[in-house]
């Protein structure tokens, strides 16, 4: 049997084990490092050729991934790792750094208990850094920090082993801003980062070697060492002294909870049903025993197996042939149930509470959906997304006949990618297609061109710019058509206490409310008068 077909095994048994169990994501802003660090993850612990790593591109499987050299789509790996003498099943997500793409790293979150937040050495922290740790913090997700690209310091701006400390020192004090803005009251404090308790690791992904101080002590390697073998050309050396997946995975094992500790945080955070009942004491115990309880993160479109609903089972054990329900959609039964590792879904029989999952089989189901053994379940929260979609253009086919196609297709686009807004101008019939960015349409376009086969005309981009109240205005007089009624119209800026409210999430978003006295109750409590 050969590394990866043992880590399989391995990880077939320990998935029914949730204090064996870490489910972690590795963010970072635009870092070509961060899919090397995820690649190497996975070489280092059997799933890939070591030789291969940083090369095949596991986890960036996708054609414009690989011709851009940056990550689009949230992938996930399982995989086995080892830690004094103890197997334990991490499940990764490796999440985009592109701003175009933040969606799929807000509905990572979900599916996650901790994240590895990689900051390059030379840039520092970006602004897409503060996004992913705020979203990160949002949800719950405790972090810990890997500093990349570390040999750079070294060969190109020739800093010494002291000034490689203060560079350091700046980026770690950074990031506990950060943190320290962001996360809840009762966390403050306790997920700060910090080097001497190893929530910090450094490194270089694309030469695959990390250190952190308990790695120091276990390696007996000093700073000094460190920068005369890099120096020198000797990264291979270093690489074999401190390999980079035993660094980064042991620091998440040992500084990460698994989901039985996590979930009894997180649920009270992301599902506001009864605590008390069946099922809401089953998931804050992570229990497997209860009834099946999961939120879908991510929706992929297979051309052979179809739609494959990704997402995480916070209690129950979900088995093949299984009946479910998922939210607005009624009754669906599980046809496949896998694991994945990139691209490929390996196939199990069940998957216990604590895991993230790849089923077919669940119509209907979106990312967002609530799926459950019992059919009157209260959905989870809505993932809160931090952009809207604000560039738009029209699409239609050109060739008319491939109409219908095209409007299956765009159907197809915006429910594996939610963060893809489609419309239909009723006015004119156009087709409208919205998403975050220039890259993230073109992306989306090529896709509709070359994986659906449709040739597609389009406009030329629109960014819509949007306006807001600065200051107190008024009163405008209005006129009803006849004539009969005026209308005085005076505008002001809401109450800060009302917009931090709404930023945090405690105003629910959209039309419809299911109590809307709450909703009033809370925007008067903020200062809505």
């Amino acid at each position: 049997m050969g590394r990866k077909e043992d880590n399989i095994a391995k990880a077939m048994k320990l998935i029914e084990n949730p204090e064996r169990i870490r489910n972690i994501d590795i963010a970072a802003h635009i870092d070509h490092g961060k899919t090397t660090l995820s690649d190497n993850l996975i070489a280092g612990a059997g799933m890939m050729s070591e030789e291969l790593a940083g090369k095949q591109l596991l986890l960036d499987y996708d054609e414009q991934e690989q011709a851009r050299g940056i990550t689009i789509n949230a992938a996930n790996a399982s995989m086995v790792h080892e830690v004094d003498g103890k197997e334990y099943l991490i499940n990764l997500i490796d999440t985009p750094g592109h701003v175009d793409f933040g969606g799929d790293v807000t509905r990572a979150m979900r599916a996650v208990d901790g994240t590895v937040i990689v900051v390059d050495s030379v840039e520092g922290v970006m602004p897409q850094t503060e996004t992913v740790v705020r979203q990160a913090l949002k949800e719950k997700v405790k972090p810990v920090l890997f500093i990349n690209k570390v040999d750079r310091l070294i060969n190109e701006l020739k800093l010494n082993a002291e000034e490689m400390q203060k560079r350091f020192i700046k980026v770690i004090s950074d990031v506990n801003k950060l943190i320290s803005k962001y996360a809840p009251e009762e966390f403050k404090n306790s997920w700060l980062v910090n080097v001497q308790a190893g929530t910090v690791a450094f490194g270089s992904a694309y030469n695959n070697w990390a250190l952190s101080v308990p790695a120091m002590g276990i390696f007996k390697i000093t700073f000094k060492e460190i920068t005369d073998l890099v120096s020198s050309g000797r990264q291979r050396e270093l690489a074999k002294k401190a390999p980079l997946h035993k660094v980064v995975l042991d620091m998440v094992i040992k500084n990460l909870p698994n989901p039985a500790e996590a979930q009894k945080y997180r649920i009270p955070q992301i599902w506001h049903g009864d605590l008390d009942s069946e099922v809401g004491k089953a998931m804050l115990k992570c229990d497997d025993n209860g009834p099946v309880s999961m939120m879908i993160t991510k929706i992929l479109i297979d051309p052979h197996a179809g739609e494959i609903a990704v997402g995480r089972v916070f209690s129950g054990i979900i088995r093949k042939g299984s009946e479910l329900y998922v939210t607005g959609a009624g009754k669906s039964k599980v046809q496949l149930l896998s694991m994945m590792v990139g691209p490929d879904r390996i196939a199990v029989d069940e998957i216990a509470a604590g895991n993230i999952a790849a089923v077919i089989g669940l119509k209907g189901a979106i990312a967002g959906s609530t799926v459950s053994s019992i059919p009157d379940m209260e959905d989870f929260e809505p993932m809160s997304h931090y952009s809207d979609p604000v560039v738009t253009l029209a699409i239609e086919a050109k060739h008319t006949a491939d109409l219908p196609k095209l409007i299956d297709v765009l159907r197809s686009v915006s429910k594996a990618d939610p963060s893809i807004q489609v419309d239909i101008n009723q006015e004119t019939g156009e087709h409208l297609i919205s998403g975050m960015g220039e890259l993230h349409l073109e992306i989306t376009l090529y896709r509709i061109k070359n994986d659906y086969k449709i040739d597609v005309v389009t406009s030329e981009p629109l960014v819509v710019y949007r306006e807001t109240v600065d200051k107190t205005g008024g009163p405008f007089e209005g006129k009803s058509p006849n004539k009969h009624n005026r209308f005085y119209f005076k505008v002001e800026p809401l109450p800060s206490g009302v917009v931090q409210a709404i930023l945090d999430g405690k105003v629910p978003e959209g039309s419809k409310f299911k109590d809307r006295k709450a909703v009033m109750a809370t925007l008067e409590e903020a200062g809505l008068t």
